[in-house]
């Protein structure tokens, strides 16, 4: 590779949880800085300072969480994820080190392996005027927990008053997330590079409320009726806030995007195929 013909700030980030990261971090890091890429890196999960550092490209060892982290702390200003996976599944965590290796050249200079995914901009209105603001690249869940009652959730579309689900909570996902809790509780495989809302109700107490993917201009608004103590917000997969009773929450397409960076020898459907076992017949 000739580091000077595309010159990138790189940082590299570990989850050091993940079993072999270190030797990988190390190696990895100790390559990067030789090719004079190398911007700051981290092995302690201490995210802002992916956000001082303001880097052109963010390298995550670890797995889905690991991306999804990274893309939450950086918020509204996403720069390309390349996801090297250290973990088991590793859906959106693409690359193996040998192929990131083999393909950083292409990685840095072929804008055409940048997926745009969509996100969700959140915003949570309390009774008491407190307000959270946040972004989901999976998903945005409202769930219960202790003591386990379900809540009844005043459901618009658009500002249009469409129903009441009474239910364990709501998934709110994007495209991307689409193959995660979504998928678990019985909502839609939506291809990533789709815009589109995915509402996906959790064991709601009536058949009629199924899974339901709209626009990705559409607005939905969401009041909270009577709610357990435990209710709560969740994004991608990590709590935020407590839900009290008479909160709304608003969530609408976000003005930017999740930008995960494709590996180049995987073809569109294959990690679906390979890694989910989608449409594969049971042995």
């Amino acid at each position: 590779m000739t580091p000077s013909k595309h010159r990138r700030r790189i940082f590299l980030i570990g989850n050091a949880n993940k079993p072999r990261v270190q030797e990988s971090f190390d190696r990895i890091a100790c390559w990067l800085d030789g090719l004079g890429l190398l911007a700051g890196s981290d092995l302690s999960c201490q995210l802002d300072l992916i956000q001082q550092v303001r880097p052109d490209l963010v390298i995550a060892l670890g797995g889905d969480g690991t991306i999804l982290a990274v893309g939450q702390a950086m918020k509204h200003r996403q720069v390309p994820i390349v996801g090297v996976n250290m973990g088991k599944l590793g859906y959106l965590a693409d690359f193996s080190v040998d192929e990131l290796e083999a393909h950083l050249e292409q990685i840095i200079s072929d804008h055409e392996l940048v997926s745009r995914r969509m996100m969700l901009d959140v915003r949570l209105s309390n009774p008491d005027g407190t307000m959270h603001d946040g972004v989901a690249l999976n998903d945005c869940v409202v769930r219960v927990a202790e003591p386990f009652r379900t809540i009844p959730l005043n459901i618009e579309i658009d500002d249009y008053p469409v129903t009441t689900i009474v239910s364990d909570g709501l998934i709110l996902a994007t495209p991307t997330g689409s193959t995660a809790h979504n998928m678990s509780c019985g909502g839609p495989i939506v291809q990533p590079e789709v815009e589109a809302i995915i509402m996906t109700p959790l064991a709601p107490h009536s058949l009629t409320h199924r899974p339901v993917v709209v626009g990705p201009m559409t607005t939905i608004g969401i009041t909270a009726g009577r709610t357990s103590e435990g209710a709560a917000m969740v994004l991608d997969g990590r709590y935020i806030c407590p839900i009290p009773a008479g909160s709304r929450l608003t969530v609408a397409r976000s003005a930017d995007t999740f930008q995960l960076i494709r590996n180049p020898r995987r073809k569109g459907w294959e990690t679906l195929v390979q890694k989910l076992k989608w449409g594969q017949a049971l042995t």
